[in-house]
């Protein structure tokens, strides 16, 4: 397990998620900041991972015993041998600090889910520098977690289980396979000995392309 504490959030990013795409107001940023600090001080981040050899046995995909369906995980996985699991969360505090902020205060409920959501993101970068520091000479695809492209939501009890989070990391998920606490992460990394090509990333794999708001702006998640 990696014991992990945040850093100073990208507010950028947290601002995009609000829908902030210009200077914010300085009203807006003292309560990105306010948000910020109470995250820092409450939160209890971490992450766990597992590596497992990859498998092919006819047209299935197989890390482990866990059987990667779609034809997205497929490509992108198609020079690697092995698989990095992971699953990281900010905490079920982080969950506790922003329904505490929207029962008075949905603007501050909103700054903390959007702070919260930069800093899950930022948690996995910082989890991934770790992996690629512990295992020099691998090659690793980029990050790809159920609900990307094909790849389907219904394998978060499965990966949950493979990487015994409940006990590990306090991580379950819920029958519509969304993780708990919220501010939480499960996916996969492809690694290989060699060079990998660079695969397709972005909003040709993503499953809300169609809705996404980000797109609807020129910009992107």
């Amino acid at each position: 397990m990696l014991s992990m504490t945040l850093a100073p959030i990208d507010r950028q990013e947290a601002f995009r998620y609000m829908g902030c795409f210009g200077e914010p107001d300085p009203n807006l940023a003292a309560l990105a900041d306010q948000c910020e600090q109470e995250l820092i001080q409450k939160t209890h981040p971490g992450v766990i991972y597992r590596v497992l050899p990859l498998q092919r046995q006819d047209s299935r995909l197989l890390a482990g015993a866990l059987e990667l369906p779609g034809e997205d995980i497929r490509r992108l996985l198609q020079d690697c041998s092995r698989v990095l699991l992971m699953a990281a969360t900010l905490s079920g505090q982080a969950d506790q600090l922003i329904h505490r902020a929207g029962i008075s205060d949905m603007t501050k409920a909103l700054a903390m889910d959007a702070m919260a959501s930069a800093a899950i993101e930022q948690i996995c970068n910082r989890a991934e520098e770790q992996f690629r520091e512990q295992m020099p000479g691998i090659y690793f695809t980029w990050r790809y977690s159920p609900g990307y492209g094909d790849l389907p939501l219904e394998l978060q009890p499965q990966i949950l289980q493979l990487l015994d989070a409940q006990k590990r990391l306090g991580l379950t998920v819920t029958p519509e396979h969304i993780l708990i606490p919220r501010k939480s992460v499960t996916a996969l990394i492809g690694l290989s000995a060699q060079p990998l090509k660079k695969g397709a990333r972005g909003c040709a794999t993503c499953r809300m392309r169609e809705t996404c708001q980000f797109r609807k702006r020129g910009a992107h998640c």
